[in-house]
């Protein structure tokens, strides 16, 4: 049997789960009587209902709005989180990923430093192997001098006889 419920109830029922603190929506649900899934449905249409935002999920965050929501909840507790995430339409899950990129990208220079040494190191073996390359030319000239030079006196050899 279905059982309709006016919009003022579904709309107290939504408030008291949005901000349930650390009680989990079953508990609240259970106490005002309404089934699990039924308050479920009513959240997905909360974009309709006044005072709750819709969920931004789909829409892309701004760099700025990302470390905004970084630092407003980096003191918060569970509680207080759980009600910040519900208030601007996020999941924890996309938080703690915004958490770990930008970890990352403020590790960057430090991984930079093993880079410029490995840079470093890079440019010494080029210049080792600049000067052999100019070895290797200036052994191979003298072994075409050596040769000419084999040739001319040879020459010079035959031409005295």
């Amino acid at each position: 049997m279905h059982q309709r419920y006016t919009e003022e109830f579904k709309r107290s029922v939504i408030a008291k789960i949005m901000s349930r603190g650390n009680r989990s929506i079953e508990d609240v649900c259970r106490q005002e009587g309404v089934l699990a899934q039924t308050a479920g449905n009513w959240l997905k249409v909360r974009g309709t209902m006044p005072g709750m935002k819709k969920p931004r999920e789909t829409q892309k965050w701004s760099a700025e709005e990302k470390l905004k929501a970084l630092s407003e909840s980096s003191s918060m507790s569970e509680a207080e989180l759980g009600v910040y995430l519900r208030k601007v339409g996020l999941h924890g899950p996309r938080l703690t990923e915004w958490r770990a990129e930008a970890l990352k990208s403020l590790a960057g220079p430090s991984q930079g430093r093993g880079r410029d040494e490995r840079d470093e190191k890079i440019r010494e073996l080029e210049r080792e192997i600049l000067r052999k390359d100019k070895a290797l030319a200036e052994a191979s000239a003298l072994l075409i001098l050596q040769k000419k030079v084999h040739l001319i006196w040879a020459r010079s050899d035959e031409e005295r006889k």
